[in-house]
């Protein structure tokens, strides 16, 4: 019976820990994928604002030497690099933040997905941590029962053995 309840104990104690880590875990999943997609956004804005003004200055060099054709083929391309950082900026999360989140959990695809599960192992978490409470409050009551029954026995017999 001892071993039985000690052995329950530890096992509900070992799965409360493990839901507790897995909260954690995709918690930090959640955290260093939003970290490593703002990085990369903000290295891809940078990068592509490096390329435009490099085009930038190639179209006015040659817009200087030569009149029109190559400016308008420069400024065609400036305009392109724009819209790429508008698209990079309106596509974050599909192109930087979920892919790190399928990377890092193999199961996980969005960040819907990733708060779903995080919920999961929340409310997992806490059904072990109230079932070990619940094993240790009804242990405590019974060893407490025990007690107080031979603490009456005693009471009892030292009654008993001081009348005679």
């Amino acid at each position: 019976m001892k071993n039985d309840l000690l052995t329950q104990i530890k096992e509900e104690i070992t799965a409360y820990g493990k839901s507790v880590g897995e909260v954690g875990r995709l918690r930090l999943i959640g955290i260093i994928s939003r970290i490593l997609g703002l990085f990369l956004l903000i290295f891809t804005v940078v990068l592509c604002i490096f390329a435009m003004l490099a085009f930038g200055a190639v179209a006015a060099l040659h817009a200087m030497s030569h009149v029109m054709p190559l400016w308008a083929a420069a400024l065609i391309l400036g305009a392109g690099y724009v819209l790429l950082i508008a698209i990079v900026v309106a596509c974050r999360k599909p192109l930087f933040i979920h892919p790190f989140i399928r990377l890092m959990t193999k199961q996980i695809g969005s960040e819907e997905e990733l708060a779903l599960k995080t919920l999961e192992a929340e409310h997992q978490a806490e059904l072990d941590y109230l079932r070990i409470e619940n094993r240790v409050d009804n242990a405590t009551r019974e060893v407490n029962f025990y007690i107080s029954f031979i603490e009456r026995a005693w009471t009892w017999l030292s009654r008993v053995f001081h009348k005679k």
